[in-house]
């Protein structure tokens, strides 16, 4: 009943977003701030080579090890090694205040949610669909310096491939054993702009973040926090570095790439690690980016119901980070 209380808050929400884009933003003063209700602007931004983040994606995999491989026999030469993930999201301001005189800096409160959707490609059949939900306060008191604290709920549901087919894997795994892994984190997050000290706005491409996330148990206005099946393993890291290239002629648009390193208690620290790179269509810098690029990725399964196994995919991505 929570989960589709929320559906519907995003939804209402969505609705009135068309027209403050038509209109422009609304802004309330108050003294020297202004205040605006709903937007799709956020004073943090979206991790590029993070793949649990929230954004619009589309990812077309093609699978080199998989410790689950779903009769595609992916570690013996098998020749039906895709996967297709469909990733819905969104990020909605509830809030953000701007001092009058920097509207770049101030704070927000935003909701998010994303909803990947895993699928053997070829015949679509659904492998899982995750819920990604996120509730975060954030502020930038710097224009070189972003920060957040953020809670975290990612869920998970079994696709269609397991009540009909069974699955054939070297390690023998059956994904009955650990139903419906649940996690509740909270996450402190901070992204700096070392190169801003430049001076020069054309060469401030370079950002660096760490994660530190935690889960802390007892309950909030969301709901009781889940740990589970691992109710012990309470700490995950994160860090990353990125660095967006545009091109003088701001019709061409830019380049990026990032790399991402994450490690989850529940996996012994083993690292999760995530590379990409590619071009941005042409665009307002730091704003809804558009662009598409290839991926690497060695670590956990991104598939939140085999969690504790390992792949390792190549990929090729269209993304919009809203």
């Amino acid at each position: 009943m929570k989960k589709l209380s929320l559906y519907i808050i995003i939804a209402l929400f969505s609705l009135n977003l068309q027209a403050q884009d038509a209109q422009g933003l609304f802004n309330i003063p108050i003294k020297n701030w202004n205040m605006q209700v709903i937007g799709l602007n956020h004073f943090y931004p979206i991790y590029l080579a993070d793949p649990l983040d929230v954004r619009f994606e589309v990812s077309a995999r093609d699978m080199k090890y998989s410790d689950v491989d779903l009769n595609d026999n992916v570690n013996v030469d098998g020749t039906y090694k895709g996967r297709l993930v469909i990733n819905p999201g969104v990020k909605i301001s509830l809030f953000r205040f701007s001092p009058k005189s920097n509207p770049k800096l101030g704070l927000d409160i935003s909701l998010g949610v994303s909803i990947p959707a895993f699928m053997r490609s070829g015949n679509h059949d659904l492998i899982g669909l995750d819920g990604i939900y996120y509730f975060a306060i954030s502020g930038k008191p710097y224009e070189w310096l972003s920060l957040r604290f953020s809670k975290h709920h990612i869920c998970t549901h079994i696709g269609d491939e397991f009540p009909t087919i069974g699955v054939r894997s070297p390690i023998d795994f059956d994904p009955n054993v650990m139903q419906l892994p649940v996690r509740d984190d909270m996450i402190l997050s901070a992204a700096v702009r070392p190169l801003y000290f430049l001076g020069k706005p054309r060469w401030d491409i370079l950002q660096i973040y760490g994660d530190f996330g935690f889960f802390l148990p007892g309950s909030d206005f969301l709901g009781e926090r889940q740990n589970k099946p691992n109710r012990t393993a309470y700490l995950n890291l994160q860090g990353g570095i990125e660095l967006e290239y545009y091109f003088k002629n701001p019709y061409l648009g830019g380049v990026f790439a990032a790399g991402n390193v994450s490690s989850y208690q529940a996996n012994a620290f083993s690292p999760n690690i995530s590379l990409i790179s590619g071009y941005l269509f042409p665009q307002d810098r730091f704003q809804k980016r558009l662009r598409i690029g290839v991926q690497y990725y060695n670590g956990r399964s991104l598939t939140n119901q085999f969690y504790n196994r390992k792949e390792i995919f190549t990929a090729f991505i269209v993304a919009i980070d809203i």
